[in-house]
Formats: structure tokens, C-alpha cells, sequence
């Protein structure tokens, strides 16, 4: 159990810095975000995904975790798939038709179930990142289940049927939730 509040343990790694520390007490919201991000990246070194007990239960709400078998893709099936050159790819995702990040593994990570046809994406994901500016966690939203008003359903479904405005509504939720 840590010692105080500014104290941590994960995998080995114990307490923090000075800086670290007078960091969390002046700026919460911006560490709680931080914090977030790391455990986000400490979870995906150390393969934690949706094995769910391999994440103590206080510290879930921080942790991203995204299906095991969503598909990913990279700029050239994303091209293939759509249609498109790979450098409409790149520029769909920078107006943000398309939802995509740079990952350490390969050059952008493309969620493949945003593609519904050659030239179709999912309605809605500009609108979605204006809301939530961070692509790998509007994908984390669009990929969970989150209850709606009158059902629980993943944001992405609703967009499948169109339901655009439901999803925008329900998306600043999501960035409470998770900072």
C-alpha cells in the first residue's frame, strides 16, 4: 500500500520524483491525465488487454484497454479497402474522416470496423474528434460499450445506423470519465 497519495507501485517501479510529486499536487487534472497515459503504456508493455484481472480493480478506470480482436490496420490495407491511394489515406485521416495514430509497432494504426465500403467510413468521427482530440481515445470510446438512453451499445454501432447525434452527446461523458 503506498505511503501517501503521491506514491505509486507498479511492476517494480516505486514512489516519485520530487518534480513528479510537487507536479501532481499543483496540477491534478493534468496528472490524473499523465497517469492515465502511463498506465496505458505500461499496461500495453506488459500485455495487460482485456484480461481484466490482470489490472487491480482501483486502477481499470485508467487503463484503455481495446478488444483483443479489433482489427487494425495499416496505410496500405486501409487504401486497399477504401479504395483510395494511400496518400488520400493520410489525408482523410489528417481532416479527420478517418480515425488514426502513429504507433511504435508500424507507421498508423487504422481501426478497420470504421470502414464500411471503398470511400465509406462510419458517419460522425469529425464531429467525434472535435469532441475528443485524441484518436486513440475517440477509438477507445467508439469501441466500448456505453449506455445510451434507452440501451447499452459501442458508440461505433450507433454510428453504423446513423445515430450521429446520440453518439456526439454521449462522447464528453467519455472524457470525464476517463481524466
Amino acid at each position: 500500500m503506498p505511503k501517501s497519495a503521491a506514491e505509486f507501485h507498479v511492476e517494480g517501479l516505486r514512489g516519485l520524483s520530487r518534480n513528479a510529486t510537487k507536479f501532481l499536487r499543483h496540477h491534478p487534472e493534468e496528472a490524473r491525465v499523465a497517469v492515465a497515459a502511463a498506465l496505458e503504456a505500461a499496461a500495453t508493455q506488459y500485455g495487460v488487454g482485456s484480461e481484466a484481472t490482470e489490472v487491480p480493480e482501483h486502477l481499470k478506470p485508467f487503463v484503455i484497454t481495446r478488444p483483443r480482436d479489433a482489427e487494425m490496420l495499416g496505410v496500405s490495407e486501409t487504401s486497399v479497402r477504401l479504395k483510395i491511394s494511400r496518400t488520400t489515406v493520410y489525408d482523410w485521416i489528417e481532416k479527420k474522416i478517418l480515425i488514426g495514430w502513429k504507433s511504435t509497432k508500424r507507421g498508423l494504426t487504422i481501426p478497420a470496423e470504421q470502414i464500411l465500403g471503398p470511400g465509406k467510413v462510419v458517419p460522425g468521427i469529425e464531429q467525434l474528434l472535435e469532441i475528443i482530440d485524441d484518436p486513440e481515445l475517440a477509438w477507445a470510446f467508439l469501441s466500448e460499450e456505453w449506455p445510451f438512453e434507452n440501451e447499452v451499445m459501442r458508440p461505433i454501432d450507433k454510428l453504423k445506423t446513423s445515430k450521429v447525434e446520440e453518439v456526439m452527446d454521449a462522447a464528453p461523458s467519455f472524457g470525464t470519465a476517463i481524466t
